[in-house]
């Protein structure tokens, strides 16, 4: 009989959840470029961002992930930049990504704007050694098995938008499709990155006399090849008082959010909870299952931010 440990039974979802996680919904209202490459400097405003979140709280080995990012504008205004940092673990498996991507945007009158983005990526996968208990220490899992592999990849968008009104935007993700070269040892595991596609807006309206903003926003997404089609969604609205500070609400998988924040300046604090709904989970106990906040810093590095200010 070969022989087996509790976590393996688990470990072929761990690993495409890892893989796939790179891209997870993100609670907070973080922006495009987290959904969409040419999303980066879509306000035309520079800003660096974090965000953290926990998922099951009380559950032991729960998941949990980090998102830093930023963007700017480049010498020329028709151009930007962008870059990412990913960390996510649950159960015995993390994985982080790096991203670094390029923006060129053309006017299309009006202050719209058609932006491309191409990102390159870093990808990495591991298994924690720690938070394993094995039925068996010498598990040829164990002590023959891969820990950790790595591979590259390459990211692609396009967006039509108008700064701090309307945007809209497609992008595909792991266009390359980046095969691992190393042996997990797992039975029918492919191996292999499935592709990403996302699509995401956001509108804005102006509300009394533009002292109080409404934000709608909306992300999809999906991954090819699935046994069966999935689609993730989520979509918010916000209420923003004349830049001090926001509250709002949303809806994703199987979750209620609730969105509240604060702006001192150029500096603004957030955070968003989930509620669960008609999910079997919250019978047990979870009746808010996540729970995310996020700092973002705006710069302005663009000639259009500078001229405002």
């Amino acid at each position: 009989m070969k022989r087996r440990f509790l976590t393996l039974l688990i470990l072929p979802l761990a690993i495409i959840g890892s893989v796939q996680a790179q891209h997870r919904m993100w609670g907070n209202p973080i922006g495009p470029y987290a959904y969409n490459p040419a999303g980066a400097n879509v306000n035309d405003m520079g800003e660096i961002i974090a965000s953290y979140y926990m998922t099951y709280v009380d559950a032991k080995q729960a998941p949990q992930g980090a998102l830093l990012l930023g963007s700017t504008s480049l010498p020329f205004d028709n151009m930007g930049a962008g870059f990412r940092f990913d960390y996510e673990t649950g159960g015995v498996m993390k994985n982080i990504m790096a991203e670094a991507t390029y923006v060129y945007k053309l006017n299309i009158g009006r202050q719209n704007k058609l932006a491309f983005g191409l990102s390159g990526t870093y990808n990495q996968t591991f298994l924690d050694r720690s938070k394993v208990v094995a039925k068996d220490g010498n598990d040829p899992f164990l002590v023959s098995g891969t820990e950790s592999d790595f591979w590259f990849d390459f990211n692609f968008g396009v967006s039509f938008y108008k700064p701090n009104h309307y945007y809209v935007g497609l992008a595909a993700y792991n266009i390359a499709g980046g095969q691992s070269t190393a042996d997990w040892k797992i039975a029918g595991f492919e191996e292999r990155t499935s592709r990403l596609f996302t699509a995401s807006g956001m509108y804005m309206l102006d509300l009394v006399n533009g002292d109080l903003k409404l934000e709608l926003t909306a992300n999809g997404m999906f991954y090819l090849p699935q046994d069966k089609f999935t689609l993730v969604y989520d979509a918010n609205a916000r209420a923003i008082y004349k830049k001090i500070c926001w509250l709002g609400t949303g809806y994703t998988e199987n979750m209620v959010k609730v969105l509240a924040g604060v702006y001192v300046q150029n500096f603004s604090i957030g955070y968003a909870g989930g509620i669960g709904v008609a999910n079997d989970i919250t019978t047990y106990s979870y009746s808010f299952p996540r729970h995310e906040v996020f700092l973002r810093l705006e710069l302005n590095t663009s000639k259009s931010s500078k001229n405002k200010r």
